[in-house]
């Protein structure tokens, strides 16, 4: 009897405790699968970095190039002024070959630019038969110098080929229209070339110096 009421009590005591520990343990919160969590953080972080690639970068952009835009990016400086880099020496040097063109032709041969302006015509007609080029006087007195010199240029208006140095009338007339057919206008007289052997040499230099300058400046 006694057993019993012990055992009745010792029951009630066991199912007090477990109501007691069932109330008082605090609601868990749903878990996460591990799996989905970090699914979820790397979805994110990539999105991220997505973001941060198409505002930096231009579609299609690899590595590389992007590396060498950075490299390639204009830097604010006054050395990146298109007249920076012109020194006053440059301009100088500029504004004289203007107003000579035969400057830069003497830089280029050296000496005088008498001597210079020579060596631009033998250069030019170089491989022309019954050319001989050694002064601006006695070496144009047949004016197939002058044809030779402008069939590099206009070939068109010259047939070099037909011409022969005895018909001097027809070889300036040639060469004299033909320069003119581009703006170049004679200072030469036609009479004057034909009836002399040793022509004014200032005069054909001249001449010479508007063809030149006319095709090479």
């Amino acid at each position: 009897m006694q057993w019993g009421i012990l055992e009745f009590w010792l029951n009630c005591i066991r199912e007090h405790l477990l109501r007691t520990s069932s109330t008082s343990r605090p609601a868990s919160l749903p878990r996460v699968p591990a799996m989905e969590s970090a699914k979820t953080i790397s979805v994110s972080r990539r999105s991220s970095e997505e973001m941060k690639r198409d505002v930096s970068a231009p579609e299609g952009a690899s590595p590389a190039s992007l590396m060498a835009m950075g490299a390639t990016s204009p830097q604010l400086s006054l050395s990146s002024s298109p007249t920076a880099s012109v020194t006053p020496t440059t301009r100088s040097r500029i504004r004289e070959e203007r107003k000579d063109p035969l400057s830069a032709l003497a830089r280029e041969y050296g000496g005088s630019k008498r001597n210079a302006l020579l060596k631009w015509c033998q250069k030019k007609t170089e491989g022309y038969q019954n050319i001989d080029i050694t002064n601006f006087s006695s070496s144009w007195n047949d004016g197939l110098a002058f044809c030779a010199l402008l069939h590099t240029y206009l070939p068109a208006h010259i047939p070099y080929q037909e011409l022969n140095s005895q018909d001097k009338r027809r070889n300036f007339t040639l060469a004299f229209q033909a320069a003119e057919s581009v703006g170049i206008k004679s200072t030469l007289d036609i009479n004057e070339m034909v009836g002399t052997e040793r022509p004014d040499w200032q005069n054909v230099m001249l001449y010479v110096t508007a063809i030149y300058k006319y095709f090479e400046t």
